[in-house]
Formats: C-alpha cells, structure tokens, sequence
C-alpha cells in the first residue's frame, strides 16, 4: 500500500476500533471447514491493513504534548495529513507515537497501517501464542484503549516503584520529559494511599528539588504499619506523585502492592513467607473473539473462577497479557508469570530475533513492572539453542529490574 500511497487515500469501507479484522468481518472469507488443532476464522487475513479517520484537535491542545496511544496491535506505522510520523512494532506492550510537531489546533486527517505479515519476525508469527492460529490467531486490528492524550510540554513520563517488603520502604523512580532542556526548580509531593482494604494507611512526602536530569529517584520509608501485599492479603497502595514549578505544574498515578518475592533454595516465599504455587497454563484461549480481553471485569472473572480450583499462579505460554490482568490479578492476589513471545532455537548469530525479544521484555518490565501480582518473567517457551544468549539476555533483565525472578524459559530441559 505505501507504493499506491494509500496514506492520502480515502478509504470507501468501514470498521469499528477497538476491533480487528475478523470482529469486523474483513478480510478473505474461510472456506475450509476441516481445519484441526487451532481455530477457525470466518475471515483470515495476513498483511498490512489501512485505517484512517478524521479528527478534531480543539483549541486548548495548543503547546500541549500530545500523543497518539495504541494499547494492543501489530507492527504499525502512523501518518498525520499524508506525513508520516513514525513506526513501532511492539507486540506485548502500549505503543506511543508523539504527534506534538503534527498536531495544530484544527481539522487532521490520522492513517494507521497495521501489518500482521511480514514486519513480525518469522519465528514470533510461527513459534509464540502472542500470534499462533492455535489461540488466539494472528489478528489484525488494534484493540484495548485507542486515544489522543494532551499533557503539559513538561511532564511526568513514568512512575516506577520497587517496594522493599522487610525494610517497609519503597524506592520511587520518577522519569521526566523536559523539553526545556534547563535546570528546574520543583516541589515534589507523593502520596500513597491503601485503597482496596478496609484498613486506613495514608503517607504523605513532600521534598524540593533542582531537576536537572530526566529521572529523579527517592526512597520513602512507608512505617511499621505498613500492609503487605500477597494472596493472603492483596492490600494495594495508589501512588499519586505531583511535581509544581515556576511555570510547570503535572501529576500522575500508579498502583503497587508491599511485597517481597522471592527464591530460597527449591522453595518460593513471599514477604518472608514460604508459599506454594499451584499454578495452570494460559496459552490465550480466547476463541470467541479470536484476542484477548483487555476489560479488568473479565480477568477478575477468570481469576476467581481459577481461585475456586486452588489456583493461585498463572503462567503465560510464550505470551504477556495486558495492563487489565495484571490490574485484576492485583486485587485477587494472584502470582503471574509472563513470558516472551517464542518458543524455539535461540541463536547469538541472530541479530534480529535477539534484538526483538530483549526489546520486548524491556517494554513489558516498563509497562507492567509496577504490578504486585508481576513476580516472574520467563523469556519463552521450551528453549533450544545458544545457552549464553539466554544467560545474556536474563542478566540484561536482571540489571534493569530487580522486582521479579527470572527463567530461561519454561520447560526449557525439554530443548535440549
């Protein structure tokens, strides 16, 4: 399509976003009515599908940030007004695409390509329940949150918190978008507030400050009094932090849980507690609507339901699942496992496969490292291959955050 220069096209059909390419019945119509072993599509379509609209900056946007976010698609490319903005291929995680320099008050015309074909490496599309026609298909679309955000030029970009359960402290990482690119003056207050446990525990910490990089990193004591998080006891805490300056002025909001999980010798523990986990598989089944639900209700559901069979840890096959289950799983106390999107031969010669999985476990610690129910991270699925391309690949996880344990791999003796 970019050779036919479909960005500045008007396109005569109509889908509904959030959505895919089977929800809205696009695509070449399946025939074959003897398939096995995976699921059977109404319609099957692999490549890069056009989507384009019209949209209405308003006048207040003016000078603001502002972004384009996809929660969950494919490997796309963004134009505005026929200029293109950029390209992202994140699978497991939200793609951002900041629109600041394209967007002006007033009438635009915003095109997506979304490519499900070629722009995913070979051995993800084949080889990882994040694309296989065996669950949930190798869809087209975008789903989840599809939005335009404005926020000030100066901006809280992402809150980290890494909780210490037996120093009953946290370290707070706040990482800042300055585009003034000056030394900056600031009062910082953070609160943190238990919010889903009829116990009351509030903190308040307030500090001024000279930024003069993009991160500043507090460690704020949280009291004896402190609530832990575990399945026993899943006590969440929201973190709301606000930076003010001359002429500066942003808040944002997280949620994490008190907890310490840890390996010690064959056994597991959690805050000091040795616990047991009765896990089950999830290779995302979802074969009514071919994707995963990205609703917290409907995560809450699957959860308790597994609670009522003892379950309390899930492990996802070659696949990570969105912010709502970890949201969900925060509140039910249960312990996940995520994993990169492969299963196969991991190989140091291949560049590409080894430059995409890493870059995929370093969004989903960023995304989703906050969660208290986010303990372990395995990187695939019964592995084969260059073992020192996996210990590299741990030991760059490890070095970037230290909240949860890691494997290389799950299954992983049955490679080799």
């Amino acid at each position: 399509g970019e050779q036919e220069k479909l960005w500045n096209m008007d396109f005569a059909e109509t889908v509904t976003l959030p959505g895919t390419t089977d929800s809205n019945r696009k695509g070449i119509e399946n025939t074959n009515k003897s398939e096995t072993t995976y699921l059977s599509r109404y319609y099957k379509y692999e490549g890069a599908a056009w989507y384009s609209r019209n949209i209405e900056i308003p006048a207040d946007w003016k000078e603001k940030h502002i972004v384009l976010f996809l929660e969950r698609t494919r490997p796309t490319t963004v134009w505005i007004d026929g200029r293109e903005v950029g390209k992202c291929n994140y699978l497991s995680t939200p793609q951002e695409f900041n629109l600041t320099h394209f967007l002006a008050p007033g009438s635009h015309k915003l095109t997506i390509r979304v490519d499900n074909g070629k722009s995913i490496p070979g051995q993800i599309r084949s080889s990882s329940h994040a694309c296989t026609e065996s669950t949930q298909t190798n869809w087209n679309g975008i789903i989840g949150d599809l939005k335009l955000e404005a926020r000030p030029q100066f901006h809280i970009r992402r809150i980290q918190v890494y909780p210490h359960a037996d120093q009953k402290t946290v370290d707070v990482k706040i990482k800042l978008s300055n585009p003034f690119e000056q030394m900056i003056v600031a009062a910082v207050q953070i609160e943190m507030e238990a919010f889903n446990t009829g116990l009351e525990h509030h903190i308040k910490f307030n500090k001024n400050i000279v930024v003069q990089q993009d991160e500043i990193i507090f460690q704020i004591p949280m009291g004896d009094d402190a609530l832990e998080w575990s399945e026993f006891s899943p006590t969440l805490y929201r973190l709301t932090a606000n930076i003010q300056g001359e002429n500066i002025q942003d808040s944002q909001s997280t949620t994490f849980g008190l907890r310490d999980f840890k390996a010690e010798g064959t056994q597991f523990n959690i805050n000091g507690l040795t616990t047991f986990l009765r896990g089950k598989h999830d290779a995302c089944v979802f074969p009514l609507t071919g994707h995963v639900p990205m609703d917290t209700a409907a995560w809450r559901r699957y959860f308790r339901i597994a609670k009522e069979y003892g379950i309390n840890h899930c492990r996802f096959h070659s696949w990570c699942p969105p912010k709502a289950c970890f949201e969900a799983a925060d509140i039910e106390g249960f312990y996940l496992q995520p994993e990169l999107p492969f299963w196969g031969k991991m190989e140091k010669g291949d560049t590409t496969l080894i430059h995409f999985l890493t870059k995929e476990g370093l969004q989903i610690q960023e995304a989703y490292g906050n969660h208290a129910s986010f303990v372990m991270m395995a990187i695939g699925n019964e592995l084969s291959g260059d073992q020192d391309a996996m210990v590299d690949m741990i030991a760059r996880f490890r070095s970037e955050d230290g909240r949860h344990l890691y494997a290389s791999g799950s299954n992983d003796y049955l490679g080799f």
